[in-house]
């Protein structure tokens, strides 16, 4: 019924208004969402820089969020009609039933990880996939909070695991990605120190270039000029460093790119 050109749509989320992308998944026949921005009080905070969007095009765009829809119970169907009378586009109630359906779907698995991490507290899921697999959702959907909350609980085991002598991460490099979504989540909500020892384990899984760098800018939005002078001295050793990390400036929380 969506057209798999859905331009992306904005949702209330925990730190400001959400902008997502709705993603084809012919896997798994169904669509798969990832927040590509967030708008907080009209700043723009851009999570694929790399894509050059308009600023203005992404504050717009957040200004669409539809503020005046109805209430709605899922079980009274009494306010299922006032809702698609008050919709400018009738075909947007799919697009957020959709949304809806993949949020609770994350919601459930991600109370299903925490249950298997209450039944094992110290120790990390070992199933292939099992830890990105709980983590990607989340960070799709911009699940800060949450994300946050199992940051506190997995870093010390993950950084247990990363340190253990012969680690090594598994080919698809899971561990070291799972803790870079980590950080990023913990980058967005707010809590630099705590994104910073994700990326810093992250680099015990597997050096690159791109989690150097996501290592300096939490460094820098922690104010950590002793932690921001070691990773791009680490950097400037291995790659060219870039202009825009070569500079001495603390308190940025602007982020780049999304790799691993």
């Amino acid at each position: 019924m969506l057209d798999a050109e859905i331009p992306e749509f904005p949702v209330q989320g925990e730190t400001g208004i959400d902008l997502f992308q709705r993603l084809e998944d012919p896997s798994q026949r169904r669509a798969r969402f990832r927040c590509t921005a967030t708008v907080r009080d009209g700043t723009v905070i851009d999570h694929q820089p790399e894509r050059r969007r308009p600023a203005a095009r992404l504050r717009a765009l957040a200004d669409s969020l539809p503020r005046a829809l109805p209430p709605l119970s899922l079980t009274d169907s009494r306010t299922w009609a006032d809702l698609t009378l008050a919709a400018r586009d009738p075909l947007a109630l799919f697009l957020y039933l959709e949304f809806f359906r993949a949020w609770q779907v994350a919601e459930i698995a991600a109370r299903r990880f925490e249950a298997q991490l209450d039944r094992a507290p110290d120790t990390v899921p070992a199933a292939p996939g099992a830890l990105t697999g709980a983590i990607a959702p989340l960070y799709d959907l911009n699940r800060t909070g949450r994300g946050m909350a199992l940051t506190r609980r997995l870093l010390p085991l993950l950084s247990r695991v990363v340190s253990a002598p012969g680690f090594r991460d598994d080919r698809a490099g899971g561990t070291g990605y799972a803790l870079r979504m980590l950080g990023d989540l913990c980058l967005r909500g707010g809590d630099a120190r705590l994104a910073l020892g994700c990326f810093e384990t992250a680099l015990g899984a597997g050096d690159n270039p791109f989690r150097r760098r996501k290592a300096i800018e939490a460094a820098r939005a922690a104010a950590d000029a002793e932690a921001v002078a070691r990773h791009r001295a680490a950097y400037a050793a291995r790659w060219p460093l870039p202009a825009d990390l070569a500079s001495d400036r603390t308190g940025d929380t602007t982020t780049k790119g999304s790799p691993s």
